[in-house]
């Protein structure tokens, strides 16, 4: 890899792989919360006494939900498969010096850090679906 001391590079892949999860968090956090203001207006705007703007319920916020919810999701595939890697460089820094393999490898299964991001990966899928059956639905309704 470099001339650079093992221990740090491990270190400093380490960080690197925590901030790419941070960036994650802070985007799915962002997502959610914004996902939950979306549906608290569609309820409240689908309620009886809201007759008047039929189409904020029908068109704009389906149409806001599922563009945020396909704005979000490349940003986390990104994310994710940096995370990938940064675990490849890890590997790589592993088979290149057993002293840092000895101290620091976790011998676990490769699935569950794939099970790990699964979560983030799923949240945009599942929220642009019902926003889409929200305005499909709201089509013959």
């Amino acid at each position: 890899m470099s001339d650079l001391d093992p221990t740090f590079q491990y270190q400093s892949i380490r960080d690197e792989i925590k901030a790419e999860h941070s960036l994650i968090a802070n985007r799915l956090s962002w997502y959610v919360t914004s996902q939950s203001f979306l549906v608290t207006a569609f309820a409240i705007s689908r309620g009886n006494s809201f007759v008047w703007f039929h189409w904020f319920s029908t068109l704009l916020l389906p149409v806001i939900g599922f563009v945020s919810s396909a704005l979000i999701f490349p940003s986390i595939l990104g994310a994710c498969s940096t995370i990938k890697l940064w675990h490849g460089k890890q590997r790589a820094l592993f088979t290149e010096h057993n002293e840092v393999k000895a101290a620091f490898e976790l011998d676990r299964p490769q699935w569950i850090e794939n099970r790990g991001l699964l979560f983030p990966k799923i949240m945009p899928v599942l929220f642009g679906f019902a926003w889409s059956v929200i305005f499909v639905a709201s089509r013959f309704v």
